[in-house]
């Protein structure tokens, strides 16, 4: 086990050491300055698994760097490619080519790659369990334990981020810096792409059937070796001119950390874990990001900040979910109130994509234009969030036990239709109207925007189909929060309607209106159904 620890620490100074000698010789430099990124992802899975051994939990410490390893491979392979032909590597966090001369690998190169083979070396020896000594933490954690059972939800989030990382990294308009996925990409960085998300699945099937603590390590581990590929993709996409975001990253990143919440809170390893304690922690994180986003700058001309409008949802939206959070970290609220927090977690998505879609026009439209600190905190409140919605997902899972058999209320289901329809107006017609102005949609000007509002239609007409068949106190409390999400869409007028001279409510401010009070109704209908 020390071993494994020394080797991890020593494959992440590897790796450190290859881009500072240099991974393609007499290159141009880098699109930006990557090298601290580029150390705090070495660093993370040696450092993370040392913090568990020291606390006392060993196993999740060594499934940590087995996590770690089994994306090992994939990057291998991915910088084997260096070797071949740099110009077709589209790494902009180690150089971007300026023309089609060649150019050759450096003697950084041999460090990257020893790094990444020590990694492969310590999650070997990690992962090897036997001769623990009698009385040690590590062989009374592991006599502690039984395994658990099979984490369904854990292996679709697995499957979903190895699928990301076959996508784009981004989308280049750059003739010399290519942004090729699975299929466009040469044979070798092909491979490269199937053996890393072949890892990101093994760690599901890890976290499926293993004992807790290996099934949690796996699962961290795996969700910071993803973390290491995407990061700097993220990065080039935000920073750099000429290229733009692309879903694949994103999408691995955010299915390969719900892969991690997931195995976490449906396992049990010492004492009962409380998952929804855990949403409510991760809601609370999430509706701080939202505000903190709400209230710093989106895009600067020069370093200039410049006012904008995308990000003042973010306000209504993340106070909504603070609130609704707090009573999940309490034993005696936080089941009855569990269904509202989820719903309103949709409005986190329907402010986020408003504000990375302002962010992505500005930027696209001239150089001088960057991002500012908002786009972080965005992009903090939408991983949180989402990983509080599958947490809360679970928790009802968990709450719900047997199927019970339930007859279908027919009184409810002409106020929950007309709700259902008046939520598509409401989020399908502009709130907004003006001269020149032309918001987001669902079935015109479908742009990056239109996906938030795609997401809290679907929220809500999903709960009006299951309320007639639900359990009547948790389905009162769905639509509630469901009449708090459309709420948050109405106060988009007031807040944005300055962003247009001669604005005026448009049809879905009016929708809106009527829906949120159509759920209201129902909501109240269903609880006094008791």
């Amino acid at each position: 086990m020390r071993l494994a620890f020394a080797v991890a620490a020593a494959g992440a100074v590897a790796q450190i050491a290859g881009p500072l000698i240099g991974v393609v010789d007499a290159a141009p430099p880098a699109a930006f300055t990557a090298l601290p990124l580029l150390i705090a992802l070495a660093l993370l899975p040696p450092v993370v698994a040392t913090a568990f051994a020291v606390g006392g939990r060993p196993i999740v410490g060594a499934a940590v760097l087995v996590g770690s390893a089994l994306l090992a491979p994939g990057r291998v392979l991915g910088d084997l490619q260096f070797l071949l032909d740099p110009l077709v590597v589209s790494r902009p966090e180690i150089t971007v080519p300026t023309s089609l001369a060649p150019l050759r690998a450096g003697a950084g190169l041999w460090p990257l790659l020893i790094g990444h083979l020590l990694v492969i070396a310590a999650g070997v020896l990690a992962a090897n369990r036997a001769g623990a000594p009698y009385g040690t933490p590590y062989a009374a954690e592991l006599d502690d334990e039984v395994r658990q059972r099979s984490a369904p939800l854990g292996l679709v989030a697995g499957i979903a981020a190895a699928f990301g990382l076959q996508l784009s990294p981004f989308t280049s308009g750059n003739a010399f810096l290519l942004a090729e996925g699975l299929i466009d990409s040469p044979w070798l960085l092909r491979f490269a792409l199937l053996v890393a998300g072949a890892g990101v699945v093994a760690a599901a099937l890890v976290g499926a059937g293993s004992r807790p603590s290996v099934a949690r390590g796996v699962s961290l581990g795996a969700a910071l070796g993803v973390l290491a590929i995407t990061a700097p993709q993220i990065a080039a996409a935000l920073w750099v001119p000429l290229l733009d975001a692309a879903p694949g990253p994103y999408v691995a990143l955010v299915c390969a950390a719900g892969l991690a919440v997931s195995v976490w809170v449906t396992t049990r390893a010492h004492g009962k874990a409380d998952p929804l304690r855990v949403a409510g922690a991760l809601g609370l994180l999430a509706g701080l990001a939202g505000i903190a986003a709400a209230t710093t700058t989106v895009i600067a001309v020069n370093g200039v900040a410049q006012e904008t409008y995308s990000n003042r949802l973010f306000l209504p939206a993340g106070i909504l979910v603070a609130a609704l959070s707090i009573p999940l970290l309490f034993r005696a609220s936080a089941a009855p109130v569990r269904p509202a927090f989820a719903a309103a977690l949709a409005a986190i998505p329907l402010a986020g994509m408003s504000t990375l879609d302002a962010m992505v026009t500005a930027t696209a439209v001239d150089a001088t234009v960057g991002t500012g600190a908002a786009v972080w905190f965005t992009g903090a409140a939408g991983v949180l969030a989402a990983a509080a919605a599958v947490t809360a997902l679970v928790a009802g899972s968990a709450e719900r036990g047997e199927p019970e058999e339930r007859p279908l209320d027919l009184v409810l289901v002409a106020p929950l239709a007309v709700a259902g329809l008046l939520a598509v107006g409401a989020f399908g017609l502009p709130v907004v109207k003006a001269k020149g102005l032309v918001p987001p949609g669902i079935w015109t000007e479908f742009r990056l925007a239109s996906l938030g509002l795609l997401l809290a239609v679907l929220t809500i007409v999903v709960a009006v189909a299951l309320t007639p068949v639900s359990r009547p106190h948790r389905a009162g409390a769905l639509l509630l929060g469901c009449a708090g999400l459309v709420g948050v869409r109405v106060l988009e007028y007031p807040l944005t309607a300055a962003r247009a001279a001669g604005s005026v409510p448009g049809p879905g401010l009016w929708l809106a209106l009527a829906c949120a009070g159509a759920l209201v109704v129902a909501g109240l209908m269903v609880l006094s159904r008791r």
